[in-house]
Formats: C-alpha cells, structure tokens, sequence
C-alpha cells in the first residue's frame, strides 16, 4: 500500500500545482485515445452494415456478375471470351437448373432526375418484382412491378426517399412523374429507407423494369448484366455453386480448362471478403492514428524532464530525508502514468460522445470494448514508455549536487 500510495499523493500534488500545463500535457492522448476508438468504431459499424444487407438477400442466395479488368491481369482479362451476361444467359440458367427457385436480373446505371422545376442525380436499379423479395426490402407507399410492368415494359418506377427529398416531391409520391433524358416514369412504389453502406446509397436510387431499361442502353451496357439466384434449401450452397457455374460454363460454350467470363459469389465469400477488406482499413487507421498517440507520448516524456529539472532540488531534499532511488523512480513514473491514464479516460469519453452524435445522423458507427480497451490500454503503456527515461533520470540525480542546485 505505502509503495504505491505515497508516489501517487506526490503525482497528484504535482499535477495540481501545474494544472494547465498537465491539461495540455494529455491532449496528445486524449486525441489519440478518441481517433483510434472513433476509426474502429466507424469500421466496424461499416462492416456490420454491409454484412446486414447481404444477410438479407438470404444465405441460400449466389451473386453472379462479368469479370472485370480489374479482377486479374489485363492479359488474362484479355483472352477471356464472351466477357457478359444477358437475360437470355438469365433464363437459359433458370431451365437448365431446376434446383434454383429464383433469378432476379441487377443492371446498374445511373440518370439524371427532373421533377416540380428541381434535378438531381440517381442511381438506377433495373430489375424486376422478385428484387425487392430477395433483397428483404420493404415498401414504405405503393406497390411492387408486376408481370405486366415487364411483359408491356411500362415506364415506370419504385424510388428511395431521399429521392423524394431532393426533387421537393410532397404528399403522396404515387402517381407523380419523374423524368429522365430517355424516359418519362410515373412512381408506383416508394422504398423503405435503408441506410448508406461503404459510399452505396439505396436511398438515393430508383428501381425500373428490365425490360423497359434495357431499350435505353447500347447493345454493350445490356451485356453486362448481374443476377442473383436463390436455390432451393435442400441443396447446400457450395453444391448449388458448382451447378450454376457448370451450366453457366455450357450455356456460354466455356471449353474444358477454359476460363469463364463470369464469377459466382456466396453471402459466405462476400463476408470474408468485406472483413478481409475492413480489418486491413481498421489496421491502416488504426495505426495512422495511433500517431498520436506517439506524439502525446513525447509531449509527456517533454513535460516530465522539464518537470526534474524544475524539482532537482526538491528531489535532494527528498533523498536527504531518506528517500531511496526506487522512490523517486517510482514517483516520476506514477505521474507520467495518472497524465496517461486521465487523458485516456477522457479521450473515451470524448470518442463516446462523438460516436452518440455520428450514429443520432445514421452513420454506421458501433462501440468496441475491445477498442476502447485498446486505447485505455496503449494510454497506459505510452504513460509508462514516456516516464521511464525522466524517473530514471531523477531518480539518479547525485544528492549533493541536487541540494546545491538553483
């Protein structure tokens, strides 16, 4: 008790003396400590965010999408053949495999809006009735495509609520016309707000026929064709995954060893993807903003041997009186750790408030314990690093030459 108590009442002491530099001592830390737990925090969010939106479409659901350059060397890319999917690729993988239940078609492109004298840009989701089902979206107004909006390619569409915000449309939405430079569509259908997730804003598109986008693409936007199949719950997924890309492979006419100009994704394998991704940004960050805490680090170690110098005579005082080297040691090193460990706490309680206001505006941001762990934890150690050299200084000060000092 007395080992620890009568350095600690000497830290406090000293730190109360010097009350504005000791405050500014620990804002090193205290940004450090708020950066590394408000970057996690943000990540993490975003991790979970992405990872909801694809458990919605269900674990028994393969994304299927091209190649692109970018998804290997571009003379591998090269060579590779029918480099697209079409809807008649679409509907020959639906007959030729009875296991899959469903087949939902994704083109993405994006327009301009207009509408009540306002303009904004949009993304455009062209698909048909089942994606809404698949990708457990809900409809706040309106109502979904039906067969007829496909067969008649109907101009029509579903749109997000920010949509709504952005071009001032009030009232019920059902019925009001939106128009594009190609296309004049009336709104049956207003989306459930879903959330961003990494730069995707759902609620910022609108969702049309396939059919009645397609007319208004060249022939090699039409090509590039998405789509989601979900397949039956008897037949595991990785077997379900074989037999997608074995009737895909004959139905694009891919010869043996050949390599096809598709990929096939499971909501497993984009999981791992999106943490692989994430855990690189969380320790990218994570580590740019520890930083500061290194530079919070030197301030104390700065702070602490000016502190010895000042005290040089206290301390001879101090050894005079029978104080051991180990005192002093310990002294210095305990008011290193308190600047430490108070400037950690109150970074916490800042990266806290900051994580409370981001997620009351819809950011993606969750607490970590372990982050905040991990920054009590790397405060502590920065407090002990930084006290070190200063204590071992003071502690082997000569005590005459201590006494003598002005």
């Amino acid at each position: 008790m007395t080992s620890w108590s009568e350095p600690l009442q000497a830290a406090l002491k000293a730190l109360r003396a010097n009350k504005l530099r000791s405050a500014l001592t620990t804002l090193g830390i205290i940004i450090g400590v708020a950066a590394v737990i408000i970057v996690v925090s943000l990540v993490q969010g975003l991790e979970r965010s992405v990872l909801k939106q694809i458990e919605r479409a269900g674990s028994q659901t393969l994304f299927v999408r091209p190649v692109f350059p970018g998804d290997m060397p571009f003379d591998e890319f090269s060579k590779i053949r029918n480099r697209d999917l079409t809807v008649e690729d679409m509907r020959a993988l639906q007959r030729a495999v009875p296991q899959i239940n469903q087949v939902t078609p994704i083109l993405f492109s994006s327009s301009e809006l207009k509408a009540n004298g306002r303009a904004t840009s949009a993304g455009v989701v062209m698909t048909e009735d089942s994606y809404v089902e698949v990708n457990g979206i809900d409809l706040q107004a309106g109502r979904n495509f039906v067969p007829s909006d496909l067969r008649l390619r109907s101009k029509v569409a579903i749109v997000g609520p920010k949509v709504l915000e952005k071009l001032a449309i009030q009232g019920n939405p059902v019925g009001q016309i939106l128009q594009t430079p190609t296309l004049s569509l009336e709104i049956i259908g207003v989306l459930a707000e879903q959330g961003t997730t990494m730069g995707n804003d759902p609620d910022s598109n609108i969702l049309i026929p396939l059919s009645t986008g397609l007319a208004t693409l060249p022939d090699q936007q039409r090509r590039q064709l998405m789509f989601q199949a979900r397949i039956d719950p008897k037949v595991n997924v990785e077997d379900g995954e074989d037999l997608l890309k074995e009737a895909l492979r004959r139905i694009k006419g891919v010869r043996p060893k050949e390599r096809e100009g598709f990929q096939i994704f499971s909501q497993k394998q984009i999981a791992s993807i999106i943490g692989n991704i994430t855990g690189v940004i969380t320790a990218v960050a994570g580590g740019m903003v520890s930083i500061a805490l290194l530079v919070g680090g030197i301030g104390i170690m700065n702070i602490m041997l000016v502190s010895v110098t000042e005290r040089t005579r206290e301390i001879g005082v101090r050894r005079a009186l029978g104080a051991t080297q180990r005192n002093i040691l310990w002294q210095f090193l305990v008011e290193a750790m308190v600047l430490a460990f108070f400037g950690g706490l109150i970074g916490v309680a800042f990266a806290m408030s900051a994580i409370a206001i981001l997620q009351k505006f819809q950011v993606p941001a969750v607490t970590e314990t372990w982050a905040v762990a991990l920054g009590l934890g790397f405060s502590g150690l920065v407090g002990v690093a930084a006290g070190f050299l200063p204590a071992l200084k003071a502690a082997r000060l000569n005590v005459i030459d201590a006494l003598r000092y002005e």
